[in-house]
């Protein structure tokens, strides 16, 4: 996506190309997470709403942020992304001051800020 980008080259953002993309870069949201002190069974949900709507749920278990496809029913927080922000917050494409402005927060935001520092990528 950042050489499309970087090209000028239309960006790959229906589904059948950002979803694995998503899917493998939300995986780097438990280490995000480490340090934040939760209650078991606190939930935070990433959503990213395109042609279908994605979601992923990082679940304090056992002491441990774990990582599900698919949205907790009572998440503590969820974050609300359209796909170029999605792809951009994760690739560091994108600043957390712009991407706060980018996204929606519904719930104790305290919980979404490591979520928009996120990346999963080295660079």
């Amino acid at each position: 996506m950042q050489i499309r980008d970087a090209a000028g080259a239309p960006l790959l953002l229906a589904r059948r190309w950002l979803h694995p993309l998503l899917d493998l870069s939300v995986r780097a949201l438990p280490h995000a997470y480490e340090s934040v002190i939760a209650e078991d069974g606190t939930a935070v949900v990433f959503e990213v709403a395109g042609e279908e709507e994605d979601a992923w749920s990082m679940i304090r278990e056992a002491g441990a942020w774990r990582i599900w496809r698919g949205a907790a029913p009572e998440p503590a927080v969820t974050v609300r992304a359209d796909p170029d922000t999605a792809w951009r917050l994760l690739y560091n494409a994108l600043p957390p001051a712009v991407a706060r402005e980018k996204v929606s927060i519904q719930g104790d935001a305290a919980l979404a800020a490591p979520l928009l520092s996120t990346r999963s990528v080295m660079v």
